[in-house]
């Protein structure tokens, strides 16, 4: 009887362990294929962000030079080195020589052309906005009711009322009050060099001009013939493409 009673209590020791070990990999089976699901998603879509900022990088060039450039580690420094000539200069526009590759090189730069790259080359983020404004307190005749009606009035929102010839009003007190908007502001990043590389792969886009008169531009992901690597030992990340964009059409739009 003891013994039964041991083989029983052995048994159900391996039993509890079993379930534990299988409810382990359940777990395992329903979240890993998630995450690697989830990270899949993130190396995509910062991959094309990245090739996004190729094309425009390649835009603005473009826009300086009136031709596209294969090199594109040196057309990110380029743009750069433009953008920081308007800033160390504000009459920095119209016809303009910059040094590039040993050659003194004719450049076009509109007059606006660093505003697109301050708002291009930027993220934007969610803030708010603390300011200081004038309210006024006023009377103003209610023609309907006959008599005179307390207003309040701000100093930039109602400008066009107090301001006008016509309006029945008198100011009697200005008082400041604090104002909180909430805005979206943005954030300049710089060109550096990490956006040439897949994050996936670690190689860099292939950048190719066509055209007879090179006025195409393909930007290609270097895995455009598939990725597949193993991670956890029994699970394998695999990835058909990144596509392409070809004059800032992008293949992943289509």
């Amino acid at each position: 009887m003891q013994e039964q009673q041991y083989y029983n209590e052995k048994w159900s020791f391996v039993i509890k362990w079993i379930a534990v070990i299988l409810l382990v990999i359940l777990l395992l089976v329903i979240f890993i294929p998630n995450n690697i699901w989830k990270d899949e998603y993130n190396m995509r879509h910062r991959s094309h962000w990245k090739m996004e900022q190729l094309w425009d990088a390649q835009r603005m060039y473009h826009k300086l030079t009136g031709y596209y450039d294969a090199d594109m580690k040196g057309v990110l420094w380029f743009v750069s080195a433009v953008r920081d000539s308007i800033l160390a200069d504000s009459e920095y526009i119209g016809n303009q020589i910059i040094k590039y590759k040993g050659e003194n090189i004719a450049i076009q730069v509109p007059e606006f052309w660093f505003t697109e790259y301050d708002t291009v080359f930027s993220n934007p983020y969610n803030a708010k906005d603390t300011s200081l404004v004038s309210v006024f307190t006023a009377v103003e005749y209610n023609g309907e009711t006959g008599i005179w009606d307390t207003v309040y009035l701000g100093e930039n929102k109602d400008r066009y009322k107090y301001t006008d010839t016509l309006w029945e009003g008198v100011i009697l007190d200005t008082t400041i009050d604090t104002i909180i908007e909430k805005v979206i502001k943005y954030k300049h990043f710089n060109l550096v060099d990490s956006l040439l590389v897949c994050p996936l792969t670690n190689k860099e886009y292939k950048v190719t001009v066509k055209g007879k008169e090179s006025d195409t531009v393909i930007i290609n992901s270097p895995i455009r013939d598939g990725y597949k690597d193993r991670i956890y030992l029994f699970f394998t990340i695999k990835v058909t493409g990144r596509g392409f964009i070809m004059n800032g059409e992008a293949s992943w739009n289509k």
